[in-house]
């Protein structure tokens, strides 16, 4: 039976890897100057999975496949434009990450607890909110608040001390995985969360921020993607509703928002990456958030959509070079939060726009929970590291991305509570 055992286990495991494997001898080129026209070209040469441009540090990263290597290499030459290889195999990143996940094959993860330091495929995440709302439900309710095409369930966990049914506290509103592939956004949001649910009797800050806050977290924005990525490809971005008039799969949820839609950085071809959906609030993930931020819109102070990767700390607007009126304010407040992350280990993050600081970027959550909702204190964060695995976070990073991250909101909203006088703890001294 063993020998059975082992033998279906291997192939199940081959299968998978197979499924995964097809960026065997992709690589990924950092390009220093002539950003602008490196994009131009990899948009003629359709490199378009994985484009990330960091203004502030002026490179860009092109993932490069093997099959178009040598003619844009050719290309490159040609525009007299030069490249370092910052990841020289991501088919072998996406082989070891698989391999690392052995417990998923054979039907193992049914028993399998959730793991704070590793990362976690959707079936673990789910049971994993749903232990914390049960056995933490003193201060914990989980609320499952849409589904999606294939039948996932959107959540929203709340955690605040004395929790009741309505939200009667300021509300600090933390989103994450509305990508698909940036797997460390969620591993950090789900830190996070146990950091909250694990210590506020230990913990005086977090205790006092409870007692003052509802925090409420959206681990997975798009389960169906983030599931996709966990089964057939690691760098699927999109979500995984078909589109009527194409064959291609799935909108990007992060270009559907109802502000400014359609506009920049967003695209109408239903194969892009980047691909806005035939119209704004098109997909039930997006619609579900909408309905919850409408609801309860007057009662957040803070909002922070998790991305990855770049170290960016970044303010509305992506869609145009336009400027909210509080602008100050939230480039104080991420100053705090980047000072703070700073001093865990030395993580640095550059802050600004989203448009002049990473790209232009129109129909994002980030702008819409600003632009249309008016809450006033509303960032859009792209997480470790700056390029050396990109997408492909190592999980050793896992634990202290989470730590430094948490350190960098804890500090960031005890500014907010001082200078808005939000805190309702008697136990709280400021010295």
């Amino acid at each position: 039976w063993s020998i059975v055992c082992l033998i279906s286990l291997l192939h199940v495991a081959t299968v998978e890897l197979a499924a995964l494997s097809d960026r065997a001898g992709s690589e990924v080129w950092r390009i220093r100057e002539k950003t602008e026209e490196a994009m131009a070209l990899a948009e003629r040469h359709a490199l378009d999975e994985w484009v990330e441009l960091n203004q502030p540090q002026q490179y860009v990263d092109i993932m490069v496949n093997l099959e178009k290597k040598e003619s844009f290499r050719q290309a490159l030459r040609e525009a007299n434009v030069d490249y370092d290889t910052m990841i020289s195999d991501v088919g072998r990143i996406i082989k070891r990450h698989i391999i690392n996940k052995r417990s998923m094959f054979f039907g193992k993860r049914e028993s399998a607890s959730y793991d704070y330091l590793q990362y976690n495929d959707w079936e673990t995440i789910e049971k994993e909110l749903k232990r914390i709302a049960s056995e933490r439900s003193d201060i914990a309710k989980l609320e499952a608040i849409g589904t999606t095409y294939e039948g996932r369930s959107v959540y929203v966990l709340r955690v605040t001390n004395d929790i009741t049914d309505s939200i009667t506290k300021p509300v600090v509103l933390i989103d994450a995985g509305i990508h698909a592939r940036e797997w460390v956004s969620v591993s950090t949001i789900m830190y996070i969360i146990n950091e909250v649910v694990a210590n506020p009797s230990d913990d005086i800050l977090i205790k006092g921020f409870l007692d003052s806050f509802d925090f409420v977290f959206m681990p997975v924005l798009n389960p169906d993607g983030y599931s996709y990525t966990w089964t057939d490809d690691r760098l699927w971005r999109k979500n995984r509703a078909p589109n009527n008039q194409s064959e291609c799969i799935g909108v990007d949820l992060n270009r559907n928002w109802d502000f400014m839609w359609g506009g920049e950085g967003t695209s109408s071809n239903e194969c892009m990456n980047d691909f806005r959906g035939y119209a704004p609030f098109s997909e039930n993930e997006t619609i579900a958030v909408k309905e919850w931020i409408e609801q309860h819109r007057h009662k957040i102070v803070l909002y922070i959509n998790f991305h990855a990767y770049g170290q960016l700390w970044m303010t509305p607007y992506g869609y145009s070079r336009d400027r909210p009126s509080n602008e100050a304010e939230m480039m104080h407040y991420s100053e705090i939060a980047t000072e703070a992350i700073k001093s865990v280990r030395g993580t640095t993050y550059d802050y600004g726009p989203v448009y002049t600081t990473i790209y232009p970027a129109s129909s994002i959550s980030v702008d819409w929970v600003r632009g249309a909702e008016k809450i006033l204190i509303a960032y859009t964060v792209e997480l470790p590291d700056k390029g050396l695995h990109g997408f492909l976070t190592d999980e050793s990073e896992i634990g202290p991305i989470g730590k430094e991250t948490w350190y960098g909101i804890e500090q960031l909203l005890l500014a907010l509570s001082l200078d808005k006088k939000l805190l309702r703890t008697e136990e709280l001294v400021i010295v």
